[in-house]
């Protein structure tokens, strides 16, 4: 066997192995560039004018921002919305819906996200909003990517989908080898 042949084909099972690695850890690089995007949209998510003394006078506690938070799932205010999310640019239009009232605070989670349910009396819709204190205010969470991180809420996505793609992974090398051994079993018999 000549010196380049045996080069070419060391380079074939060098790429396949950084390929199978790659594969392999697809869903922790996705993961890995999720929480670095998220981490820098962080860094400039809020528009400090939200957060001078006179808004954190107004919503110094969690129900007061669930109140407020009221109004505008009620009417569209989105004016207050941006006041109650303290988000710099603009924030996701909110269909108004006159018959969603205040019901309760359901659960205070690990990360201190305050979760509160509104309520339809008319169509029975129930509708969680999560409120959170953030830089000596409250404020009306959205939910958007980051605070599908910062409440944890992603890994409940992540850990499944990973687990499945590592799952179909090992259905494809499983599959793999088997192909392999039934071939040389028919090379061994003469099939």
């Amino acid at each position: 066997m000549s010196v380049q042949k045996q080069n070419g084909e060391d380079k074939v099972k060098t790429s396949r192995w950084f390929q199978i690695i790659a594969l392999v850890l697809a869903p922790l690089i996705i993961a890995g560039i999720y929480i670095v995007g998220v981490q820098i949209h962080g860094l400039f998510r809020y528009d400090q004018a939200y957060f001078a003394p006179e808004y954190q006078e107004t919503y110094h506690s969690p129900g007061m921002v669930a109140i407020a938070l009221e109004q505008v799932l009620q009417n569209g205010d989105m004016g207050l919305y941006a006041e109650l999310t303290g988000l710099k640019g603009d924030v996701a239009q909110l269909e108004p819906k006159p018959n969603l009232h205040f019901s309760i605070l359901v659960d205070v989670d690990e990360r201190d996200y305050f979760h509160y349910m509104y309520f339809d009396f008319d169509t029975f819709h129930r509708d969680t909003r999560y409120v959170k204190e953030v830089n000596g205010r409250w404020i009306a969470v959205p939910e958007d990517a980051y605070f599908y991180f910062d409440s944890g809420q992603w890994l409940k996505v992540f850990g499944p989908v990973a687990a499945s793609w590592w799952v179909l992974l090992l259905a494809v090398a499983i599959m793999k080898l088997l192909s392999r051994f039934g071939s040389r079993t028919r090379k061994a018999y003469g099939w």
